[in-house]
């Protein structure tokens, strides 16, 4: 076969160069900056370039004829042997292997062995090409140890990792991701949204990201709630960035997530002891007034009606005095518990300090409310108290200010409230007195 037979006659006389079929062959084998060599099937030589010789540093005609063991040597030859007959059985074979070239110095090379056909097609032997690919196996070594450190560092990160595309699919996420966001394993989330793993409580984390998407960020942070699959709630700031690619489309977003969830259990702690009494884990003073605040710029009269409760203990002094102070403060302890349980779910219950309560009345609150809560109240803490195995009893006056018919301010309502209180003491304790509208 000559070398135009296989091209139209107009195409092989353009690309021609003037060269025999055994010609044309020399020069591949010799410029092609490849080894290369045939066997037959009995593993001797029987072709080689100039290349091939010389890292056996000698000329072809030197070599042709010897074995595979001849060349190679006993140990090299009992390696090779297993891939050699998988070639005769048909099969192409392509693998690196780090070689010490003809100067010395090591060189990775891509073997190809391919099985060599007779006319008939049978098997005759096979063909072995070696090809230089030492500085690409370095750049691909070199690579595989950064990417090696840059896992490792990943994955001994305190901060969770998660790599996404530009859809929000998870890629990638660390160990510590997984353990963080309470996942089986990262099977069980690679290719998944990451928004359908989550059970978040607010949407900020989604505008965040979806900010980064459409390109209007390149980075931003947030902070956001989950819920595990176990039930625990985590608080976490979310790092995220985008990268895009020549033309600005985002390809990809990473984000570092970090467990905050206890400086935030902190904060809220921090929060309630500020917004609490200590002992009783009431309100106090000052959470009162704020709610009592808030409670009183939303009302619209004479619509709504808003009631304050002002309670002082009937014959706490004497439970102080003769009992102890310990005593005195289990009694408040279970005096809040009883408040709590004769008001309606969402009253404000709050401890002034001393012997002394407030309840404010704003929610669905009609001109038979307070009365009705203000006595329920006196028959909860009419009933006795067993303190240290002692039964101990107590009552409660109970001073009621109502807005309307009283002005909406607060300090008016609360001396309101306590006048009322007092009023309660002097008719004989143990009831309830409404402070009188203005002018009367």
């Amino acid at each position: 076969m000559t070398q135009a037979s296989t091209l139209a006659p107009d195409v092989a006389g353009s690309l021609s160069l003037g060269l025999s079929d055994a010609e044309l062959l020399a020069v591949i084998t010799r410029d092609v900056g490849a080894t290369v060599a045939v066997f037959n099937l009995q593993l001797r030589l029987v072709y080689c370039n100039d290349e091939y010789a010389r890292w056996f540093g000698t000329e072809p005609s030197q070599i042709i004829g010897k074995t595979i063991a001849d060349l190679y040597g006993e140990a090299d030859a009992v390696r090779i042997l297993p891939l050699v007959e998988r070639v005769r059985a048909g099969e192409r074979l392509e693998y690196q292997r780090l070689l010490t070239n003809p100067y010395g110095a090591e060189e990775w090379r891509t073997i190809c062995l391919t099985p060599a056909r007779n006319p008939q097609g049978a098997i005759a032997g096979f063909v072995t090409s070696a090809i230089d690919v030492h500085e690409l196996q370095v750049a691909f070594s070199a690579l595989r140890a950064a990417n090696q450190r840059l896992s490792s560092h990943i994955d001994n990160s305190p901060l969770a990792v998660l790599e996404m595309d530009h859809e929000l699919r998870l890629l990638h996420c660390s160990e510590r991701a997984v353990q963080l966001m309470g996942w089986d394993d990262l099977a069980f989330v690679e290719g998944r949204l990451l928004l359908e793993l989550l059970d978040v409580t607010d949407e900020r984390l989604n505008q965040a990201l979806q900010r980064l998407q459409s390109g209007q960020e390149s980075q931003n942070r947030e902070e956001n709630s989950f819920v595990r699959r176990d039930g625990t709630e985590i608080h976490a700031e979310w790092f995220n960035s985008a990268l895009t690619d020549a033309t600005g489309r985002v390809t990809s977003i990473m984000t570092l997530v970090q467990d905050v969830s206890a400086r935030v259990q902190i904060a809220r702690q921090q929060h309630h002891q500020a917004n609490h009494d200590a002992l009783t884990g009431l309100d106090n003073r000052a959470s009162f007034h704020e709610r009592l605040e808030r409670a009183l710029a939303q009302m619209r009269p004479p619509a709504d009606l808003l009631a304050l409760l002002f309670i002082d203990l009937d014959g706490f002094k004497h439970i102080n005095d003769q009992q102890g102070h310990q005593a005195g403060d289990e009694v408040l302890r279970i005096v809040a518990q009883r408040l709590l349980r004769s008001v309606r779910e969402g009253d404000t219950v709050a401890r002034l300090g001393g012997d002394e309560f407030l309840v404010m009345l704003d929610k669905n609150v009609t001109l038979l409310e307070p009365a009705r809560i203000g006595q329920r109240i006196i028959e909860a803490l009419n009933q006795p108290m067993v303190v240290d195995g002692k039964n101990l009893q107590i009552g409660a006056s109970i001073g009621v200010a109502m807005h309307p018919p009283l002005p909406g301010k607060l300090e008016l309502l609360m001396n309101r409230a306590d006048q009322a209180m007092y009023a309660a003491k002097r008719a004989g304790k143990g009831r309830l007195c409404f402070a009188a509208p203005e002018g009367v």
